[in-house]
């Protein structure tokens, strides 16, 4: 199965889900560390295409 490529929309949409999974407590501390992962890793992306849209428009 071919992975989905990621965008800054789809990166966006998915911290949403965890933060609305975390939110409304439908996280248990077992996966709480790798969400945390997770968000950790998506928000990296986020903020480099920011900065590759900052970069273009100097």
């Amino acid at each position: 199965m071919a992975k989905k490529k990621m965008t800054f929309e789809s990166a966006m949409e998915e911290l949403q889900t965890i933060y609305d999974e975390l939110d409304g407590g439908a996280v248990g501390l077992d996966d709480l560390a790798e969400k945390m992962k997770r968000v950790k890793e998506l928000t990296a992306y986020c903020k480099e295409k920011l900065r590759d849209i900052e970069a273009v428009l100097g």
